[in-house]
């Protein structure tokens, strides 16, 4: 039986390392205590008192993520061969086989053990799994003080990089957390994980004999093909990236607002990357000083054709909504912005258009009680379908806010060198398109009407 005093908190990492480089370093220590518990009936049936080594009073791991540590009861289990049955627990019957493990306190559960805590006493976590997805790897810190307890649980995600640790890291000597055991008498154990940091070993610096063996290792190396480099566009095309950033926005009547917008494309304008998202949202921002900061990222690589028409651009369109703690939703209005696909660096303001009705004061005072929503084609309605919209219920607009925008755009041109065709064939001939051979062909064809009468 043991006690838990402190609430714990959990802790929330996240890094672009690699999870195998990840190390800690569990430390445990028991002391001993004098005071006398009597032993209640039935007491000494779930717990059975544990002889200690000499040098277990004090145990101390470094431990790599998915290090697999025994336990007293695994090495007994896994190493007689008729209990392997899987081949997970073939797998360790051979690594039991092949190395002594001398079990002491803390061992390890790994996520191909499958291992469920007791979740009753682990509320946070259990919260916060919930939001986490289910490709997630997880290791549990064990020790044997007289059977299973759960010292560390920490779990993994990698596809957004997120580490969480329960409880949160923390050191032996300044606060380390303690769990009482009740035996014959009480035993209180201290114990604390730290991120343990490998030192980057020292190497010694070799001097350059560029001079002395230049020929053999540089100009004997073999040289990287171009397109082994990084990829480059296809001919007459071009790779266009857009960095958007929607910065802040104000002079809006309610709080708690969000933007969302959709980009829309020219004709024949195609997307690098088919799992690029054209639509998206910014999080709720709150006022503070009378901005709402959103600081809202999005990136776009589009394919861009090489012709000589007019300058293309990209239609984005926002729209201003507010979204109360009663979930009342209420439109604030929507605005335009074309960015033209040349390489550029820009910051504007952009203003907000709300449709109301005309001096209806029902109409205010139902976005005040109950929110509003208007579903409005803006692409009509900013006239780029070519088309006319009939405003069949007298909608008037106004100036709603104001929204601040960053953006980019970066171009990606073909090499000169390999965009007019100057790698030789083995016959000294220039590679030339499709276009380019039409395009010579009229012209010669031209030239030979001047002087001769073509009967077709």
């Amino acid at each position: 039986m043991f006690t838990n005093k402190k609430q714990f908190k959990t802790g929330v990492y996240r890094t672009k390392n690699s999870i195998s480089n990840f190390r800690c370093r569990l430390t445990i220590r028991k002391i001993h205590s004098l005071i006398d518990v009597p032993n209640l009936e039935g007491l000494d049936k779930s717990l059975e008192a544990t002889d200690l080594p000499e040098n277990g009073s004090y145990e101390t791991r470094i431990i790599s993520w998915q290090e697999k540590i025994f336990s007293q009861y695994e090495k007994d289990y896994y190493r007689i061969k008729e209990n392997c049955k899987t081949d997970h627990q073939k797998k360790y019957y051979q690594m039991l086989k092949a190395e002594p493990h001398e079990p002491q306190l803390l061992f390890t559960y790994v996520d191909e053990d499958n291992y469920y805590p007791d979740e009753q006493n682990n509320a946070p976590q259990l919260q916060l799994s919930k939001l986490m997805q289910n490709k997630t790897q997880s290791l549990h810190l064990m020790a044997d003080l007289g059977r299973e307890v759960l010292l560390y649980t920490l779990t993994w995600n990698p596809e957004e990089g997120i580490m969480t640790v329960f409880p949160d890291f923390n050191n032996i000597t300044t606060n380390p957390l303690y769990q009482e055991m009740r035996e014959s008498n009480l035993h209180m154990y201290h114990y604390a994980l730290e991120r343990y940091f490998v030192e980057k070993p020292h190497t010694p610096i070799i001097k350059n004999h560029v001079g002395c063996i230049g020929k053999s290792n540089i100009l004997m190396s073999p040289t990287m093909v171009h397109k082994d480099r990084f990829e480059i566009p296809k001919q007459l095309h071009r790779n266009l990236l857009i960095l958007l950033e929607i910065v802040r926005a104000t002079n809006f009547d309610y709080d708690g607002i969000h933007i969302r917008y959709r980009i829309n494309l020219p004709v024949d304008i195609k997307m690098a990357n088919k799992n690029s998202e054209l639509t998206g949202s910014t999080h709720a921002s709150k006022q503070l000083n009378g901005f709402w900061h959103f600081g809202h990222c999005h990136e776009l690589l589009l394919n861009v054709p090489i012709t000589s028409e007019a300058q293309l651009s990209v239609d984005v369109y926002f729209e201003a909504i507010s979204i109360d703690s009663w979930c009342r939703e209420r439109y604030l209005g929507h605005a335009h912005l074309s960015i033209p696909l040349r390489s550029q660096i820009n910051e504007t303001t952009i203003n907000f258009m709300q449709l109301t009705n005309a001096g209806s004061m029902a109409d205010r005072l139902e976005v005040f009680l109950v929110g509003n929503r208007r579903q409005v084609d803006l692409p009509a309605f900013y006239g780029m379908t070519g088309t006319t919209i009939l405003n069949r219920y007298a909608n008037e607009s106004s100036s709603s806010g104001r929204l601040q925008i960053q953006f980019q755009a970066v171009q990606q041109h073909v090499p000169k060198i390999l965009n007019e065709g100057y790698f030789k064939t083995a016959r000294k001939s220039k590679n030339i398109t499709l276009k380019e051979l039409i395009t010579s062909y009229n012209t010669a064809r031209e030239r030979l009407e001047e002087f001769v009468d073509l009967q077709y």
